[in-house]
């Protein structure tokens, strides 16, 4: 199970009931560095990705920013 939480105010995004590495979600394909900063275990067979919910994404919305 994949669950995504805000990484600014730890409020839950969502859940997915596949691995981390399932190629719909493209998270295999990012540069190990990103896998690190951004995937977690937190549990056997449990993974968190910490991303920005739209609640903390900054305001105005900036297209040069990394995590957009």
């Amino acid at each position: 199970m994949v669950v995504y939480r805000c990484r600014h105010c730890g409020r839950m995004i969502g859940e997915y009931a596949g691995s981390w590495d399932d190629p719909l979600l493209g998270l295999a394909q990012l540069p190990s560095e990103d896998q690190d900063a951004l995937i977690t275990c937190i549990a056997p067979g449990q993974t968190q990705v910490s991303i920005l919910c739209e609640h903390c994404l900054p305001v105005p919305y900036d297209e040069g920013l990394w995590y957009n």
